[in-house]
């Protein structure tokens, strides 16, 4: 009875990194995503888990006058989560600063590139606290 405690510090993080992950599932996500997209076609999904008060990086390979869409997801963060996309030389395209609700952006890329998108997401009280954040890649043909 005294091991209770400890069972349940130990198996503790585990059931919220769980929760976590849940949340980052991608069949989930595109699911979610397939309706809100139209009429674009849907091209990929890419997400992961990070923590609160940090940044990460998800690239998206585009095609040069092909129109494209990107949505972007977050969940289980304790306020907005900043977004910028950039070009390879990290040229900003676009960033969610003046209107964190801003959650797509749509354009026509000059050149076949590889763009970065950049999550940063508010600091928390928990430093354990993270969670899931996506990028879904939709276009429309040429």
């Amino acid at each position: 009875m005294r091991f209770l405690p400890l069972l349940l510090l130990v198996a503790l993080p585990f059931f919220f990194s769980g929760n976590v992950q849940a949340q980052c599932k991608l069949k989930d996500l595109k699911a979610e995503y397939l309706e809100k997209i139209k009429p674009y076609e849907f091209e990929g999904i890419s997400a992961g888990v990070i923590f609160a008060g940090e940044s990460t990086t998800i690239s998206v390979s585009v095609f040069r006058n092909q129109k494209y869409r990107l949505f972007f997801h977050s969940e289980g963060f304790d306020g907005p989560v900043s977004v910028k996309v950039m070009t390879r030389n990290r040229f900003v395209l676009f960033t969610n600063k003046d209107d964190p609700s801003l959650d797509r952006y749509t354009f026509i890329p000059k050149k076949t590139e590889d763009y970065f998108v950049e999550f940063t997401t508010p600091s928390s009280a928990n430093e354990d606290a993270r969670g899931c954040v996506a990028v879904v890649l939709c276009s429309r043909g040429y």
